[in-house]
């Protein structure tokens, strides 16, 4: 996306954004590792085996910010962060629906398959960019003790100014 924003490309929107996604900021996912080493070790030190609504080990967490948001809100977030000026304002953006998209797409692949390169529209990145994702983290929270220690405004941010610090050092 930051490249997207420093190339300008972030005139254009694939489909209505009324997709929802999950994204998790690093260091969630930095900081849910640690309180599952935590939870592993207390319950190796039990003498007894935790009920099966308590384990930890063998089990698998989603981990995410638990704010699910509209694809390109983040989107446009993420170009305004990047210091882009089209593609933040939603109503100036250009709204691409899904399946024109999925079209120009495949002729662009199979245009550049001959010659051994792949376009940057894909048919996977309009389904990727239009595909509601978002997940429940309960058992995280339950079983890890798990939230957010940073928020996602805070996490496109940090996110943001760290790529365009090593993508981008001219900046």
């Amino acid at each position: 996306m930051v490249k997207a924003a420093k190339s300008g490309q972030s005139k254009f929107q694939l489909g209505p954004n009324d997709n929802l996604f999950d994204f998790t900021y690093v260091g969630n996912i930095a900081h849910a590792h640690l309180l599952a080493a935590v939870g592993l070790l207390a319950t190796s030190a039990l003498n007894i085996t935790p009920l099966d609504n308590e384990k930890i080990d063998g089990e698998a967490f989603f981990i995410t910010n638990d704010s699910p948001t509209y694809f390109w809100d983040f989107a446009h977030y993420v170009y305004k962060c990047a210091g882009a000026t089209a593609g933040v304002d939603p109503s100036s953006v250009w709204h691409l629906g899904s399946e024109f998209a999925i079209a120009i797409a495949s002729l662009a692949e199979w245009v550049m398959w001959p010659f051994g390169k792949t376009p940057n529209l894909t048919k996977s990145r309009v389904r990727f960019s239009t595909l509601t994702r978002y997940y429940n983290i309960t058992k995280a929270k339950d079983r890890l003790g798990y939230s957010p220690i940073v928020d996602l405004k805070t996490g496109i941010e940090r996110g943001v100014a760290d790529v365009l610090k090593r993508d981008y050092p001219e900046n």
